[in-house]
């Protein structure tokens, strides 16, 4: 199988979902580059727990559990410093960020790793943090792309672990039964289903690690095992092929015609709202009806490129490290 180089086209679940979501906020955000200036707060806070996690999973058979909570929480700070989030917090930033908080992750920390003993001492950790890309059969130089947070054995079977947090909250099962239930049909699944066949050989699953975020219940953790038929990833390679396609013909549009004339990228309206509140772009999409080529980006917003190689660490794939 050739691998992939900087001059192909690149998609993540994150750029095809902002697609389905809505091809105008898709625009904004991968052809014009536009970011809202700050950072989302449960965005830091799952990316400062994953981090914590590739430090509890990689030592965990080998540190005591304080040894090793205080390693995972200093991984997690410095991923939520690095995200421009306060450290140290007062009792007002406390309540402001509330419940994703450093004192709260370092209260989870503790909990899971006890929870999560046997399985962090009986498993062979094949990898962490593997970026992957599969090539689209029908895409030419198009590939899907991603990272696997944790691929490995155990109980003779090979899965992808894959770290989640929610901070919806049901007092009897500690997940809402929707959100649980969501993974099974959820398309980053599928694509890590594919994506960890192809480097790591047939595996037996995805397990969703859950993890519940709140102020006061600090041990609700849960691993929502997915596994789907080779039919329904074929499914999903089919559907994925045609959102890319849809994505490349708007594109090559606003290069050629340089504005969104012509219902180039067109807004979605029923996705305004949602949630988790509005979305980012909304007053963008209030105010601008064109945005031509050269347009800079309006107040509050910044021009951030999304780079797979740095982002994912696709270079490790073209190393073969």
């Amino acid at each position: 199988m050739s691998l992939p180089n900087a001059t192909d086209l690149f998609y993540d679940n994150t750029k095809i979902s902002a697609y389905k979501d809505c091809p105008r906020k898709y625009f904004l955000r991968h052809v014009m580059h536009w970011r809202s200036e700050g950072v989302a707060t449960p965005l830091a806070f799952g990316g400062a727990w994953h981090a914590a996690m590739d430090v509890v999973w990689k030592l965990g058979n080998s540190t005591t559990p304080a040894d090793l909570q205080q390693m995972a929480l200093a991984a997690f700070l410095d991923k939520w410093v690095e995200e421009g989030l306060p450290w140290p917090m007062d009792l007002d930033l406390n309540a402001v960020y509330n419940p994703r908080t450093p004192t709260v992750a370092a209260e989870m920390l503790v909990n899971y790793i006890a929870d999560r003993q046997r399985y962090l001492y009986e498993s062979e950790i094949i990898a962490i943090e593997q970026p992957f890309a599969v090539p689209l059969p029908n895409v030419p130089k198009a590939w899907y792309v991603g990272r696997l947070d944790k691929t490995i054995q155990y109980a003779q079977q090979k899965l992808v672990i894959e770290h989640k947090t929610t901070a919806i909250y049901r007092k009897d099962s500690f997940f809402e039964a929707a959100w649980v239930d969501s993974w099974y049909v959820d398309s980053q699944v599928q694509g890590y289903e594919f994506g960890g066949s192809l480097y790591h050989g047939n595996i037996d699953g995805v397990w969703i690690d859950a993890a519940l975020v709140h102020k006061n219940v600090h041990n609700g953790f849960k691993f929502i095992p997915v596994k789907h038929s080779l039919n329904m990833v074929a499914e999903w390679l089919g559907d994925t092929e045609n959102w890319v396609e849809r994505i490349n013909r708007d594109t090559l549009l606003f290069e050629e015609f340089g504005d969104l004339g012509r219902g180039i990228f067109p807004k979605n309206t029923n996705s305004c709202f949602g949630k988790y509140g509005s979305c980012t772009y909304l007053d963008i999409c209030r105010t601008t009806s064109m945005v031509s080529r050269d347009q800079e980006p309006p107040f509050g917003y910044v021009i951030e490129k999304w780079e797979p190689f740095e982002t994912l660490g696709l270079d490790k794939i073209i190393n073969k490290e």
